[in-house]
């Protein structure tokens, strides 16, 4: 993918998220929280109020298709290369990761209208190992590469299972059994952010392994 393609992703992406969060903001503070808060479908009118609300939604639908068409674009075009090369991609995908922070929001939403969906977004943390493997783009994929693919897969997982393993851990020792739901907001973000390390560190120990080779 060419650079000045990804750099009209990213900016595309903060141009949706900033239009996101500024019809958010007037929903809450001048329209009742209306497309904010959960929504009866079948109980709601169309209000002027709301275009703000509408505009930003269709914006990051239209973002996220074309998203999803980019990269399933790339893939196709790498699919022979892939056999016996890695699959050629921009570092600069890593700036995907700051997505991640979106998940700090879930402190946000549940405190104010009961959502933790939000939560989930600490995975896209996961998106920082695009800048390690596209370091190692267009890569020959050798007997060598196949086995520090291997080694940097089982120190990943074995670091994600550590972690899973403390969480689950500190629930079982009575952390926040006082409340069910910050208990269940604790397991949706760890494990998110226990996945997202692991598809980071995945890429990063392969990285690392292949350049002290």
């Amino acid at each position: 993918m060419k650079k000045g393609k990804i750099k009209n992703l990213v900016v595309s992406g903060i141009i949706c998220v900033i239009v996101l969060v500024l019809a958010t903001v007037h929903s809450v503070l001048y329209n009742d929280s209306r497309l904010v808060k959960p929504t009866v479908v079948s109980e709601y009118v169309f209000s002027v109020k709301d275009l703000p609300m509408w505009i930003a939604m269709i914006l990051v639908f239209i973002y996220v298709l074309y998203l999803v068409v980019t990269f399933f674009k790339v893939i196709l075009k790498n699919e022979t290369l892939e056999k016996n090369r890695t699959r050629k991609i921009h570092p600069m995908l890593g700036i995907l990761g700051f997505a991640g922070f979106l998940g700090f929001l879930g402190f946000w939403t549940y405190s104010e209208f009961g959502i933790i969906y939000p939560f989930f977004a600490f995975v896209f943390f996961g998106f920082f190992g695009f800048f390690f493997e596209g370091k190692l783009s267009d890569t020959l994929k050798d007997e060598l590469y196949e086995e520090n693919e291997k080694r940097a897969e089982l120190k990943a997982y074995k670091i994600g299972f550590l972690l899973l393993f403390l969480s689950i851990w500190l629930i079982a020792r009575g952390m926040l059994s006082w409340n069910l739901e910050w208990c269940a907001i604790f397991m949706l973000s760890s494990m998110s952010l226990i996945y997202g390390v692991v598809l980071f560190l995945s890429k990063y120990f392969l990285y690392r392994f292949e350049t002290e080779a």
